[in-house]
């Protein structure tokens, strides 16, 4: 994960010059190397989410929502192994770039997460089913959340960012962070000309995600891998079973 320091009392100085951004072996390429825009100065854990539309940043939550932020950022920095769907092979690399939306709702949100583009496939991951459900909802605009059934302990990392609020989402999808740049840029998204299903006629891209933090945080969790449990199946009676049983 990316890290930005900051003092506190330079805040506001600090973002507006240009930012030491390192990772653990070291400065990053400089293609990588980055600095926020001048209105994301408080400490905790961000995406920058770089779409074919404009950028958002999102400051997570996994204050409220651990599980289902660290399979996000899992996802997005390339530490979430899931299936290729050209090969079928299981690889490692960032799940979300170059993904595109597969739904945008006039006015209201777009989704993503899904390499097919159908919104019907992505890499299940874990999630408990009481997460998201904190302070921070979508009874305001500018939320992301993470798309799964309703009470269901098993999610994918499609996701979806509102731009209106939308209050009857809360406590139904967990809300795992807070649009601090680039509201424009989603509604943008979300008024786009789409298909019956939702789905854009020009392709709206996500180009690439990346998280990053601000100031000393603590680390976000290790993600619990999900490994579906094999089918079991109860042998089926023979004709006579339980009368051969009967005392």
């Amino acid at each position: 994960m990316r890290r930005i320091s900051f003092h506190s009392g330079l805040l506001k100085a600090m973002a507006l010059v240009v930012l030491g951004v390192f990772s653990a072996s070291g400065s990053l390429p400089a293609e990588e190397a980055w600095t926020p825009p001048e209105t994301v100065i408080h400490p905790g854990w961000y995406a920058r989410i770089h779409t074919s539309m404009g950028l958002i940043i999102v400051r997570l939550l996994p204050e409220q929502a651990p599980q289902s932020v660290a399979h996000f950022a899992a996802a997005a920095e390339g530490e979430l192994e899931w299936n290729d769907i050209i090969t079928g092979k299981p690889v490692k690399e960032r799940y979300f770039d170059g993904a595109q939306v597969h739904m945008a709702i006039a006015g209201r949100q777009f989704e993503a997460g899904d390499r097919t583009g159908s919104g019907t496939a992505a890499p299940s991951v874990y999630v408990p089913y009481d997460e998201g459900r904190g302070p921070v909802n979508f009874s305001v605009k500018g939320r992301m959340g993470l798309t799964r059934a309703s009470g269901r302990r098993i999610s994918a990392v499609q996701f979806f960012i509102s731009a209106s609020a939308q209050p009857w989402l809360s406590g139904h999808y967990p809300c795992i962070g807070v649009v601090v740049y680039g509201n424009d840029a989603a509604l943008r998204i979300t008024s786009v000309k789409t298909y019956g299903s939702g789905r854009p006629l020009e392709p709206v891209v996500i180009e690439k995600i990346r998280i990053f933090s601000i100031g000393d945080v603590e680390p976000l969790q290790e993600p619990i891998p999900y490994k579906p449990s094999p089918l079991e199946i109860a042998p089926r009676k023979k004709n006579g079973d339980a009368a051969s049983s009967a005392p």
